[in-house]
């Protein structure tokens, strides 16, 4: 039996939003690098908006490894009000091609808010049913990048076998991409 367990949660930002342009926030930039790397030596997925000064992220993976990261969430100080709307068992993970991926800002955010009775994004007003749909949303939507290759479990890691799937050579280019995106993200906020 799998023990791949969804993990949705919310939190506040601690951080004062950048005047960026309409880019994506720097402290989320960073965020996004540290989970894009360090996810899949645990063998989690996931994906993130940040919206209105509010995290909604997507966790997936074994439960051991999603209490594990929820334990350094919570000592995190670039979040406060950390709040856990959904934890539950699923039979595979649904994010399975993104170590983290990032959906920005985006109008159809706000139209699915709008279709909801919401004037602005507050995941802790969150019903089950507008719950449910941002993490719809959340699989339909591209991520803002689209460079984020990852190896992930098969079917027989989940039973403990320790195989993986291993992505072809077309993960090259877009990982020597992302690397010089990171470079540059590096640079640019020292």
């Amino acid at each position: 039996m799998s023990d791949i367990q969804q993990l949705v949660y919310a939190s506040r930002a601690t951080f004062q939003p950048s005047n960026n342009g309409g880019g994506v926030e720097p402290a989320v930039a960073r965020i996004l690098m540290q989970s894009r790397r360090n996810n899949p030596r645990r063998d989690l997925v996931g994906a993130l908006y940040y919206g209105d000064g509010c995290f909604f992220q997507c966790l997936e993976g074994p439960g051991a490894a999603i209490d594990e990261l929820f334990g350094r969430l919570l000592a995190d100080p670039r979040h406060r009000d950390v709040k856990v709307l959904r934890r539950q068992a699923i039979g595979a993970p649904s994010f399975a091609d993104w170590s983290m991926k990032y959906v920005p800002a985006a109008s159809d955010v706000q139209t699915l808010l709008a279709m909801h009775g919401k004037g602005r994004f507050d995941p802790y007003d969150f019903d089950d049913s507008l719950l449910e749909a941002m993490v719809g949303l959340l699989h339909r939507r591209a991520d803002a990048d689209s460079l984020n290759p990852v190896s992930i479990p098969a079917p027989a890691a989940a039973a403990g076998t320790g195989a993986r799937v291993q992505p072809g050579r077309s993960w090259l280019v877009p990982a020597l991409l992302a690397i010089a995106a990171a470079a540059a993200v590096a640079w640019w906020l020292r």
